[in-house]
């Protein structure tokens, strides 16, 4: 019993030593994983956080005396929304064994800005902080080892949907001597802001005749204009894209160029093309664009962003004239069915090269056997469903209207056929104006001679 009393307190002196040893052990082991698997989140210097050079942690040397550098690279000079972006961190300190770091995005009013994804998962983790929504990427502990004597992580950026501002990108990274203590390692932090790209203006209109009166139609062509939209000429011809070939899809993107309509319920699609260039693009409005104010934003290969409104409507009929500027000789056809049925096809415009333009091409009345059809070109014709709502006069006399509709063998592109009534004037240019549901085209013209 003695023994036992007297070895009692021994007992409980090297238990209570071990206990302590245990819990030294547990609590360094701990803090080293920890930051060996990733630090705390709020530790960037962001507005509100700490940093890794706080006290009790990596505080031995002040925030960023160290003779390393920290850079953030791939950022543009300005953000388009929503555009994805791959950046890279790096930390280069000379004599470290390991890397970290912790990075933060945010906008003017300190809140999370677009999203971070991990493209190393091994490597690098995306964690959120739930109490303030803020999103953080951060190394985990197979990223700590040195990559040719530096800490380098590459990730990406997806900018805000719509423009947040000026965001700024928030880094700590952290050049260690890896000897399991948070002592002799020096702590860099860094900011990095970029302002959001301002959109040029665009102005978009019917492809037909440019004007933007009554507005667009779905389905219907179209043409903006504005600089800097391209940073190249491009048609949408070839093998699998060629416009004029029924049945063909048109391209998105041409020569990195984009179009996006975004319609009145907030639904955006991407335009097919039919043409790019600098200062003008022709596209088709997306299937299915409901009616009123659409926005049209236009992303050039290099990231330069335009943008306009346009009105969405049912009907906005326009027509193609021969000189590709919405008025003048028609880009039309006339059809004569002679008394025997047979029928020929006639141009209503011809080049002339002495006066370097189109002009008219007199078409033949012809006996009185001979019945003639119009055919006009056009777009935003397709959406009239009622052929009681289409009208046309030719010089001011009625032509009765037969179709309007889709032409069916060119993307977009609307025909129109209508009677030529024989009693037009002969001899002089007429003009040819269409009309649905209250909305006149602009006007093309036609000459006729006995």
């Amino acid at each position: 019993m003695v023994v036992y009393r007297k070895n009692k307190p021994f007992k409980f002196v090297i238990l209570g030593l071990a206990f302590t040893l245990v819990a030294i052990s547990y609590l360094t082991e701990r803090k080293v994983s920890a930051y060996s698997s990733g630090p705390d989140l709020g530790r960037t210097g962001a507005p509100g956080e700490l940093t890794c050079n706080s006290p009790g942690c990596h505080s031995t040397y002040p925030t960023n005396s160290g003779p390393g550098t920290l850079t953030l690279t791939g950022l543009p000079a300005n953000y388009s929304a929503g555009q994805e972006y791959t950046l890279t961190v790096t930390i280069s300190q000379s004599n470290r064994d390991a890397f970290g770091f912790e990075l933060t995005v945010l906008d003017a009013g300190n809140n999370k800005a677009g999203t971070l994804t991990a493209t190393d998962t091994a490597r690098t983790i995306v964690r959120t902080n739930f109490s303030n929504g803020r999103e953080y990427l951060l190394h985990k502990f197979d990223g700590i080892a040195p990559v040719n004597g530096q800490g380098s992580w590459s990730f990406k950026w997806t900018a805000p949907a719509t423009s947040a501002g000026k965001v700024t990108f928030y880094v700590a990274a952290n050049a260690a001597n890896n000897d399991g203590q948070s002592l002799f390692d020096y702590i860099y932090t860094k900011s990095f802001s970029v302002d959001p790209l301002t959109a040029l203006a665009a102005t978009t209109v019917s492809a037909a005749d440019y004007s933007a009166t009554p507005g667009l139609t779905a389905e219907g062509i179209a043409a903006v204009f504005g600089s800097k939209l391209a940073t190249i000429s491009n048609p949408a011809i070839g093998d699998d894209t060629d416009p004029n070939t029924p049945g063909v899809q048109l391209p998105t993107t041409l020569g990195g160029t984009t179009v996006k309509v975004k319609d009145a319920n907030g639904t955006e699609r991407p335009a097919p093309l039919f043409f790019v260039a600098a200062t003008q693009i022709n596209f088709q409005v997306p299937k299915d664009t409901v009616t009123g104010t659409a926005t049209i934003t236009v992303t050039a290969g290099d990231g330069t962003v335009s943008s306009g409104t346009v009105q969405i409507v049912s009907v906005a009929p326009s027509l193609f004239s021969a000189a590709s500027t919405g008025s003048g000789p028609a880009a039309a056809q006339v059809l004569r069915v002679k008394a025997d049925n047979s029928q020929t096809y006639e141009s209503v415009a011809v080049f002339d090269t002495g006066q370097n333009k189109f002009v008219t091409s007199p078409i033949s009345l012809g006996p009185d056997s001979d019945q003639l059809f119009l055919i006009l070109y056009g777009t935003g014709i397709r959406g009239n469903t009622q052929l009681a709502n289409a009208s046309a006069t030719i010089g001011g006399l009625n032509s009765e209207v037969l179709f309007a509709g889709a032409q069916g063998g060119f993307i977009g592109l609307d025909q129109v056929n209508t009677r030529i009534p024989r009693t037009v004037t002969k001899d002089q240019d007429l003009d040819i104006v269409l009309t649905l549901s209250g909305n006149a085209s602009n006007k093309v013209t036609i000459r006729f001679t006995q």
